[in-house]
């Protein structure tokens, strides 16, 4: 019997040699990788002209939705290291978080972005032992990035390098109208500090100093029994100066020239203040204010429309688990939409961000 090779049925509009895998096969074959070598080539064109559009038109972190309006943080994390911690300050990119100890060594410490501690900065020895100090709060001097801490035992402020190497004692030039007892601290961006200075058995005496680059002194600002232990200060986008009056339970805004313009006052009211402590601003313009009474941090906005910062909402509780204060004091920002905020009496630095 003779083997026969019989072909495959041909459908109509083919011929054989297409069925047989001949003929026009290849052609189109090739037409359909060209066509998906120019849809990909497109594609390609569109994503990098998307990235170039990305590139002119990006915005900061501060500009993101979520960062400005009305959003508030959440909790993310908490630093542990430092015995009842009071002041903190944070870099630009939040890898350094500096924090002072007002209890057990008593000193300031530096840690990194994950919490590992980094540094020590050690007054000198001859100022005597951890007895002898109190470190209070702590900022960051934008033009040189050497770290600022006031101790309130000592009347002093030092300061250290980056890494935590004592550099000096702060040393005023000019007339300060008698002593000075620095607690807060903040920095203009070029190297202009701002004090709030507790000096004299009564609050009457108390102020804010400010000292130009050179430290020397420019200016007071409160006049006589204006402000009761000032306590935090921050400076916001239009020069103005917000300071936190603590013990009279309010907020006072300052313009550049030095008058009192503003207040958020004491009370229970929405947005009201019980004891505020810590001050900051971030990039947003948002004003971050510590009750530390209340356990929480106050958020507002801030408006060169608007004389009063306008409340926005708080965030925080009474308490111990993650999320919670008890007795919450200082707060800083850095440029990736982070807040810092040492919990006291949780012996911790709780980490929030948006």
């Amino acid at each position: 019997m003779t083997n026969l090779d019989v072909a495959p049925p041909v459908a109509p509009g083919q011929t054989q040699g297409d069925v047989a895998g001949t003929g026009a096969v290849a052609p189109a074959g090739m037409k359909n990788k060209k066509r998906k070598i120019a849809a990909l080539v497109s594609l390609l064109v569109i994503l990098a002209l998307l990235f170039v559009w990305y590139l002119m038109n990006r915005k900061p972190l501060s500009e993101l939705p979520g960062l400005g309006g009305t959003a508030l943080p959440h909790y993310q994390s908490s630093i542990y290291g430092s015995t009842k911690p009071l002041g903190v300050a944070v870099t630009a990119s939040g890898d350094r978080v500096y924090v002072t100890a007002s209890d057990g060594d008593r000193l300031a410490k530096a840690y990194d972005h994950s919490g590992k501690l980094v540094a020590t900065l050690k007054p000198p020895a001859s100022t005597g032992g951890p007895t002898a100090h109190l470190p209070m709060y702590v900022a960051i001097n934008p033009t040189t990035q050497d770290v600022y801490v006031s101790d309130r035992m000592t009347a002093s402020i030092y300061v250290y390098d980056a890494n935590g190497k004592f550099l000096r004692t702060f040393a005023p030039k000019g007339n300060l109208d008698g002593k000075f007892a620095p607690l807060g601290m903040t920095f203009a961006p070029d190297g202009t500090l701002y004090v709030t200075d507790v000096r004299g058995p009564e609050s009457k005496t108390h102020r804010v100093v400010v000292f130009g680059a050179d430290g020397t002194v420019l200016r007071s600002l409160g006049a006589p029994g204006q402000l009761s232990f000032p306590n935090g200060i921050a400076l916001d986008a239009s020069g103005n100066v917000d300071v936190a009056d603590s013990n009279n339970g309010r907020l006072v805004v300052f313009n550049p020239a030095g008058k009192m313009i503003a207040t958020i006052s004491p009370g229970v009211g929405e947005g009201d203040l019980g004891m505020p402590r810590g001050v900051a601003v971030d990039d947003s313009g948002k004003l971050l204010v510590v009750d530390t009474a209340d356990h929480m941090v106050r958020t507002y906005s801030t408006d060169k429309s608007k004389l009063t910062p306008t409340y926005i909402g708080s965030f925080g509780t009474e308490g111990q688990l993650d999320g919670a204060f008890e007795y919450p004091n200082g707060v800083a920002t850095d440029k990736r939409a982070h807040v810092y905020i040492t919990d006291r009496e949780n012996n911790r630095v709780q980490v929030w961000g948006y």
